[in-house]
């Protein structure tokens, strides 16, 4: 029996969790950006020259991709920043297409001209994931320090879809764009596209724990927001699931029902083999991310532990990170807390929240509150979010 390309890529992801190979990997090619978004947790100026001369060159990022591939690399993420700042982009993409790799691309889409849609159209990605950070150039003025931006972005976004690339696009809510939601839910279906929310706004990475949490919302109006989308989500898969219901015969019905428990008891069992210790997710176990300047480390929130693939080489680096992982601490208070299904804790969070991976992040128990209180109204909380807390503040 043949296996469709999502049976098969979750055994190869199981199979990379068994083993710990190092299956998906993020390079994060530069910090620097065209835009200045109050809430990105690692932001430079586009012609910052120090940091141009700190980061790793073309060379070094296409050695360490074949590298990464050899020890089992399938899946690459390439992020920034904004990664078409770099004028040897090109160069990168085209020879990490050659290796075989499901390649992502996070991209803000101010800088997509007809020409790089066409060169990408020619050699195109897994996918290309744009923010939008507004529905308005007002917004984008506000969020982004760039009016220009919104039209730009909508340009870049039109462009990709032209050349048939597989487009994602994805929101990072805070104060100033919240209200732009619904606008933003409605560009997201004129392009035919669902719309990605990344919910949780972290701190600053280099230590500056102010400058984008000034920003995010309060615990109770996320919570409020969350809520809202939520429902307004369930509703419309019901009332999808209500009409395909009633074109069903009831045994298909039933078929489809024990496919799905039997898929769920499998996950299940996935997550209690390989996400119960201190790291509930893939981090360090077969995932990595390389910071712009050279670290290796377990998620994108994370500056430890860390160590240093370009000096020591990937397999060794690897090998490193994944004992340094097993090391760190778990904050029992929250691993014990009757709130933490209502929680986005874990290592990296409370580090960045607090500075300590073994204390509570009060940001975060005062969201697991606000989030119970509505599960409790209305039963069962859920929505959107699969994506969530792993997103960056991009």
């Amino acid at each position: 029996m043949s296996l469709s390309w999502g049976q098969l890529s979750g055994q190869l992801v199981e199979n990379s969790l068994k083993k710990r190979i190092p299956f998906i990997g993020e390079f994060e090619l530069t910090p620097r950006c065209n835009l200045h978004c109050k809430m990105c947790y690692v932001c430079q100026d586009s012609s910052n020259k120090k940091i141009m001369k700190e980061e790793r060159t073309a060379k070094e990022w296409i050695r360490l991709a074949y590298e990464a591939r050899d020890a089992g690399m399938l899946f690459l993420l390439l992020t920034g920043g904004e990664v078409f700042l770099r004028t040897d982009f090109k160069n990168i993409y085209e020879e990490l297409s050659k290796m075989g790799l499901f390649i992502t691309l996070f991209t803000n889409g101010t800088m997509i001209t007809p020409e790089i849609a066409s060169w990408l159209g020619r050699i195109a990605p897994s996918q290309v994931e744009i923010t939008l950070y507004g529905a308005s150039s007002e917004t984008y003025g506000r969020v982004c320090g760039n009016p220009d931006g919104f039209l730009r972005t909508m340009r870049g976004l039109k462009l990709l879809l032209d050349q048939s690339i597989n487009v994602q696009i994805k929101t990072t809510i805070i104060k100033e764009n919240m209200e732009d939601y619904d606008r933003l839910v409605e560009i997201a279906d004129s392009f035919g596209l669902n719309l990605g929310v990344v919910n949780y706004v972290a701190p600053r990475r280099d230590g500056n724990r102010h400058s984008p949490i000034q920003e995010r919302l309060s615990p109770i109006e996320l919570a409020t927001f969350e809520e809202k989308v939520s429902m307004k989500e369930f509703t419309e898969q019901t009332n999808l699931l209500s009409d395909k219901l009633s074109e069903l015969q009831s045994d298909t019905i039933l078929s489809h029902s024990k496919d799905i428990a039997k898929y769920k008891k499998q996950q299940d069992l996935l997550i209690k083999d390989y996400y119960t210790d201190n790291f509930p997710c893939n981090s360090g176990k077969n995932s990595f991310w390389v910071t712009w300047d050279g670290k290796m480390v377990p998620c994108t929130f994370m500056d430890s532990p860390a160590t240093y693939p370009f000096e020591k080489g990937f397999q060794t680096a690897w090998e490193e990170l994944k004992k340094s992982c097993n090391l760190v601490p778990v904050c029992t208070t929250c691993q014990e807390c009757s709130l933490n299904e209502y929680c986005q804790s874990c290592p990296a969070t409370l580090r960045m929240e607090t500075g300590s991976f073994t204390e509570p992040a009060p940001y975060l128990c005062k969201l697991a509150q606000e989030r119970q209180m509505n599960a409790d109204k209305y039963m069962k909380y859920g929505g959107i979010f699969n994506e969530g807390i792993c997103e960056t503040n991009i």
